[in-house]
């Protein structure tokens, strides 16, 4: 029978092996939504204590997540999540305490930005401010940060370190994506739109449909969602950065669906009207289905799991999702997967997925069939 095996490493501990103690673990990782902050993510482990094992998963303990089988194609590990321990909750059997146990929260490098106020802190760069921002907490956030396609404010800030990164985020239209076991030693990495073809291409190795294959995750559930049942229609964007605001809409989406708006605060110090301009076009189709499908870990081919397990888990890029409607035909698109989780125990292993289509990324390039926008008819923004 096909199955991931994991492995939990105290990083902090001298990477001490403690997965014999656990009973189950789960993580997740993304966000909601393609509009949703990245508010940061937790993990929990459930482990054995009946002799103190809790002192393996200390406060502050940095703790490494890995599985095999892991075709990550990198000479890194098979690591696909890593979180800081920030509390145990002890479960004690009355008697001897035989089946004691401590539950152990987790919680990963964006959630840790959140912990932090910057205080009149400096900010000099423009395009790079994301890694400057990394850079002033190297010990707590474990990000490489492209530099962004849209230059922001500078100056000295008082800000949740969190919404920072966010306010920069929402301005260059950009996405953090898993890298735990890529060629870095960074859990995430941010890319701006302009990087999406380069770093997080179409992948050729794996997709997701009905069937198993080699090559292929089949899941055992998916829902589809249309945008204008998931609050993600809009056709009138008001977008307010450093120094300027503007508002932006969709005349004819709005004489079809009504006003429907969408506002943001960003960092951007440039460049606010194209922002606008993009989420008031972008967002702007009822009809755009959103994905969330369900499958395990032993109904699968032994090689894609272990594709997935090297690349949507531990390098995420995008991926062709096929589906057929009832009474349909076999539909495929290009998605990307927005959030995940993984529910683990020794017998099996649990996915969720939340798959955005990639129209939710695409920019103003007329001439990328897979990154542009190509349809005119989409482009009557005012």
């Amino acid at each position: 029978m096909t199955k991931l095996t994991w492995t939990v490493l105290n990083a902090t501990q001298a990477n001490l092996d403690i997965t014999q103690y656990v009973r189950s673990l789960s993580f997740s990782y993304g966000r909601p939504s393609p509009v949703s902050p990245y508010s940061g993510n937790t993990g929990l482990l459930v482990l054995t204590n009946t002799s103190n094992q809790a002192a393996y998963a200390n406060v502050n303990d940095n703790i490494s997540i890995s599985c095999t089988p892991n075709t990550h194609g990198f000479t890194q590990s098979d690591k696909v999540a890593e979180f800081t321990v920030i509390s145990r909750e002890y479960n004690d059997n009355p008697g001897n305490g035989n089946n004691s146990t401590v539950t152990v929260l987790l919680q990963d490098a964006l959630h840790n930005a959140g912990n932090v106020n910057f205080v009149n802190q400096s900010l000099v760069s423009t395009n790079g401010q994301m890694q400057e921002i990394v850079n002033l907490l190297p010990d707590q956030l474990s990000i490489i940060a492209t530099n962004t396609d849209v230059a922001m404010s500078t100056g000295t800030f008082s800000v949740n370190v969190n919404q920072r990164l966010n306010d920069i985020t929402t301005g260059d239209r950009g996405l953090f994506r898993s890298t735990a076991n890529s060629f870095t030693s960074y859990e995430y990495s941010y890319r701006p739109p302009s990087n999406f073809a380069l770093q997080m291409g179409v992948s050729t190795d794996l997709t997701f449909g009905r069937t198993t294959s080699a090559s292929q995750i089949g899941y055992q559930t998916i829902s589809r969602s249309e945008s204008s049942n998931n609050n993600l229609l809009y056709n009138s964007a008001t977008i307010t950065g450093s120094a300027t605001s503007a508002t932006k809409t969709n005349a004819a989406s709005i004489a079809l669906y009504g006003v429907r708006s969408f506002t943001a605060t960003t960092a951007q110090s440039a460049k606010v009207d194209e922002t606008a301009e993009w989420y008031a076009n972008t967002f702007s189709d009822p009809n755009t289905i959103t994905l969330k499908m369900t499958f395990s870990d032993v109904a699968q081919n032994a090689t894609a799991l272990a594709l997935f397990a090297g690349s949507v888990l531990g390098n995420t890029i995008f991926y062709n999702v096929s589906y057929t409607p009832p009474g349909g035909v076999s539909t495929t698109g290009v998605y990307w997967p927005e959030s995940i989780t993984v529910e683990a125990t020794p017998a099996s292993t649990l996915f969720n997925i939340t798959m955005t289509p990639q129209t939710y990324y695409a920019n103003f390039i007329l001439n990328d069939t897979v990154w542009g926008v190509l349809d005119t008819d989409r482009l009557g923004v005012s």
